[in-house]
């Protein structure tokens, strides 16, 4: 309308012969998980279907599994953060713990690549260290074994994350029966080499005259 600014709508066709579209392109994966962020932020573990429900309720518009899927890891990276960006801060990780827990025991190795200790790095090559084991015992907790029964239970699971890995722990029992964790380690792989890692730590941390009178059961 001349000399205001509005509109005013002065016919209207209400038959359409076009098609319904399902799949509209502008609704990308990443714009629709910042639509979707406080749902996941509610429940991280939301099923896809219901993703997929929703957006048809909404929009009108069918996702497709793989579309949902990517909508849900975006809104959970943009939460919590990528894997890589939680793996760089291990380091800074191992000294809040021995900030606030002190006499705590923490242990981490990571790879260098052999470019590394050259005078002249490669252009082009990441020299960032890699994350390799890493282990933990909380004073807390070796105080708390100290008053218990002497005996070690071992077992191990494994990861379920992008980058894999496995999970050693060794733990108690209190005077209440329920299992007292005494200390755990990330490793790459289960092998006999990071079992002797795990273990060398744990004896040097428990001390020699404990170890003797422990009794250990692999498999809890």
């Amino acid at each position: 309308m001349k000399h205001e600014r509005s509109w005013q709508l002065k016919s209207c066709n209400n038959k359409h012969n076009c098609s319904r579209e399902l799949k509209i392109r502008i609704m990308h994966a990443k714009w629709l998980s910042k639509v979707f962020l406080n749902k996941i932020a509610e429940n991280p573990k939301i099923k896809l279907t219901t993703l997929m429900r929703k957006a048809y309720t909404k929009w009108n518009v069918e996702l497709t599994k793989s579309k949902a899927s990517r909508v849900r890891q975006f809104a959970l990276d943009k939460l919590e953060g990528t894997y890589v960006e939680q793996y760089r801060r291990l380091y800074d990780y191992c000294h809040e713990i021995l900030r606030t827990n002190p006499g705590s025991s923490v242990h981490l190795k990571v790879q260098r690549p052999p470019e590394f200790a050259s005078e002249r790095p490669v252009s082009g090559v990441d020299l960032r260290p890699r994350f390799e084991r890493i282990y933990v015992m909380l004073d807390a907790c070796r105080r708390s074994f100290m008053a218990c029964r002497p005996m070690i239970g071992l077992d191990r699971c494994f990861l379920k994350t992008p980058y894999g890995g496995w999970l050693l722990t060794a733990m108690c029992w209190d005077p209440n029966d329920q299992i007292l964790p005494i200390a755990y380690t990330v490793v790459k792989a289960e092998t006999k080499d990071s079992w002797t890692w795990f273990l060398q730590h744990l004896c040097d941390d428990l001390g020699l005259d404990k170890i003797k009178t422990c009794t250990f059961m692999s498999d809890q």
